[in-house]
C-alpha cells in the first residue's frame, strides 16, 4: 500500500510539473541564419510579433517554417523564438512544417495552421506554437 502511495505521488508531481506555465525567458533565439525576413524595425511605425516554439517533445529535432500573410519568414526548432517587425493592419500567423524538410519532418508541406491578427503602430504581441491536440498556433500573453 506504502508502495502504490509513493508511485501515485510521483505521478503526481510528474504530471504538475508538465502542466506548469512554460516561461519565455527558458527560449532562445532562433540563429540568423533561419530568420528570412521582417528583420528591420522602422522605430514608432511598426508592430512587433514574437512567435515561440517551447519544448521540443512534439516534432523533436524537425523545424517548423513560420509564415506571415503565407510567406515563409523562419524556421523554429525546439524552445526557440523569433521576432519581426511588421507594418500595421491585418496578419496571418502561421506555422507549418519545413518546405524543404524530407523523411519524418517533411510531412505535406500545405498543411498550415494560422490565425489572423491586427497590428498596430508600437504594439507587442507573442504567438506560441502548441500542441493541443494536433499543432495549432495561438496568441499568448506571456
Amino acid at each position: 500500500m506504502r508502495l502504490m502511495i509513493a508511485v501515485t505521488a510521483i505521478a503526481i508531481a510528474t504530471l504538475n510539473g508538465c502542466a506548469s506555465p512554460y516561461s519565455a525567458g527558458n527560449v532562445l533565439p532562433v540563429p540568423a541564419n533561419r530568420l528570412l525576413a521582417y528583420q528591420s524595425d522602422d522605430k514608432g511605425r511598426d508592430a512587433s510579433v514574437t512567435v515561440i516554439r517551447e519544448g521540443d517533445v512534439n516534432g523533436a529535432g524537425c523545424l517548423f517554417a513560420i509564415s506571415i500573410d503565407g510567406k515563409l519568414v523562419a524556421l523554429l526548432g525546439g524552445e526557440e523564438k523569433a521576432r519581426f517587425y511588421l507594418k500595421p493592419g491585418r496578419r496571418l500567423i502561421g506555422v507549418g512544417p519545413d518546405p524543404a524538410a524530407n523523411g519524418r519532418c517533411g510531412g505535406s508541406s500545405s498543411f498550415r495552421r494560422e490565425v489572423a491578427t491586427w497590428v498596430q503602430a508600437g504594439e507587442q504581441q507573442t504567438f506560441r506554437i502548441v500542441f493541443q491536440p494536433m499543432l495549432d498556433i495561438r496568441p499568448s500573453s506571456y
